[in-house]
């Protein structure tokens, strides 16, 4: 009778001790979840800061003067979002092998090289954000936020982290691009085949939106495109004015960007909703 009373007492005490781990796995996933959020949307504004140092660099190169100091303006606020972005990582024993530092110092190259033509610095911007969309993949993952076992976490992590970054940073290149061309006066075929191939990258990332764009918002990308298109097919793209295009794009990308921020307030308090006993 005493055998089989601590046997049953063994079997309750690992049931119990097994059922408080769980408990403590699902509360520490949603913990690590909601602090990787704050790491992300520092990530996600660096990305955004160093689309408009693109642009405004290409217009700069082509000899659009003033754009010089808000260059350095921009600068000067990525360096700041890099070093807490490092700060961040240190805190949150983050891998090194998937590290911030690695972009940041292919970022520390591309500013101290004064001999850039603008469609070199086009394309040396365009490979960095390319490796920064990549590593905010990376810590979503780490984060388990794109890799997390609630299908909708997921679902939602991979528009804000993915989908809606993608289509922001086509937005970003033709933005560059049309910079480039009403700078510098001319449009090269070159330089139409890539604003026409990027026109119809902006459709695709566009298409595969599961939640909509606020309306003001999609109606302002798809004036902005149709004006580019309209620009490109009638030849008068080079007789824009760049601080208008660069206003007029910078407008729509900077609401992309706030849908995502509003975004991860909403999958933050998504995440901390989850029960952890069921």
């Amino acid at each position: 009778m005493m055998v089989t009373s601590l046997f049953a007492l063994t079997c309750i005490t690992i049931i119990l001790l097994a059922f408080g781990r769980l408990i403590w796995s699902k509360k520490a996933s949603k913990r690590r979840a909601i602090t990787g959020i704050s790491g992300i949307t520092l990530f996600i504004e660096l990305i955004k800061i160093t689309q408009q140092h693109r642009g405004m660099h290409s217009g700069f190169l082509n000899g659009n003067l003033e754009f010089e100091s808000k260059l350095i303006s921009l600068e000067s606020d990525i360096t700041k979002l890099y070093t807490s972005l490092l700060k961040f990582e240190t805190e949150n024993a983050y891998p090194p092998s998937i590290s911030t530092h690695y972009p940041y110092k292919q970022w520390q190259r591309l500013i101290d090289n004064n001999t850039l033509k603008s469609a070199e610095s086009f394309q040396l911007h365009s490979g960095l954000i390319a490796r920064q969309l990549d590593a905010v993949w990376d810590m979503s993952d780490e984060f388990s936020l794109t890799s997390n076992h609630q299908e909708h976490i997921q679902n939602s992590a991979q528009q804000l982290v993915k989908t809606l970054p993608e289509l922001a940073e086509s937005l970003g290149q033709v933005r560059a691009l049309s910079v480039q061309v009403a700078s510098k006066h001319e449009m090269s075929a070159d330089k139409k085949l890539q604003l026409l191939f990027t026109l119809g990258k902006i459709e695709e990332h566009h298409k595969k939106l599961t939640t909509s764009l606020p309306q003001a918002t999609e109606k302002r990308l798809i004036a902005f495109i149709q004006e580019i298109k309209n620009s490109i097919n009638h030849s008068t793209l080079d007789k824009q004015n760049p601080d208008a295009i660069f206003e007029e794009a910078t407008q729509v990308i900077d609401e992309i960007f706030v849908f995502i921020f509003d975004g991860f307030d909403s999958l933050k308090t998504s995440i901390k909703d989850i029960k952890v006993l069921f």
